[in-house]
């Protein structure tokens, strides 16, 4: 198992025994995964363990679950994926399930601090993501660790009802 710390978080690989019924709400709550693509389909418990189990024996991923470092409550998740040992690139994905936790730079040092451990310990040279265009929580965060934007896709996804676009961000070693 691996484990990460920050200055308030700890990330630790997601199990089985994570998924419990507040995680399953998160994924469930309109707010919460009003930004995920399981939004489009009801998550149940064998769903969730099974994406997590599917993580684990996946050798391109690492799911981790976000926890507050002193309390030790799980408060989201954050995948590095789509690992490409040849590109020496992946990935990041994250949400931050718990509303109490919304707002306070939470999203921003999980991303510095597990694109950080994708630079040192798995030695890449270039992290991805992508996030709607009306996620601004999510941009101002990656921006804020480092992230450019590199790119924007016009009316590639449906949010809301509507068609819109979504940013494509990037950071490498150097940056």
């Amino acid at each position: 198992m691996t484990a990460i710390t920050s200055e308030r978080l700890l990330f630790r690989t997601l199990n089985k025994e994570d998924v419990s019924e507040r995680y399953l709400g998160w994924l469930n709550d309109p707010e919460v995964n009003r930004y995920l693509e399981t939004r489009f389909t009801p998550q149940t418990r064998d769903t969730c363990e099974n994406f997590v189990s599917d993580m684990e024996k996946d050798p391109a991923s690492y799911l981790f679950g976000i926890f507050d470092k002193v309390t030790l409550d799980h408060i989201g998740n954050i995948k590095i994926g789509f690992i490409n040992s040849d590109h020496q690139s992946a990935q990041l994905s994250l949400f931050i399930g718990e509303k109490s936790c919304w707002g306070k730079g939470y999203a921003t040092e999980s991303i510095k601090c597990i694109t950080k451990w994708g630079f040192d310990v798995l030695a890449l040279e270039r992290v991805e993501a992508g996030c709607y265009a009306s996620n601004l929580g999510s941009l101002r965060a990656f921006l804020k660790a480092g992230y450019t934007v590199e790119g924007f896709f016009r009316s590639s996804v449906v949010s809301d009802g509507l068609r819109i676009g979504c940013f494509w961000l990037g950071i490498i070693r150097n940056d």
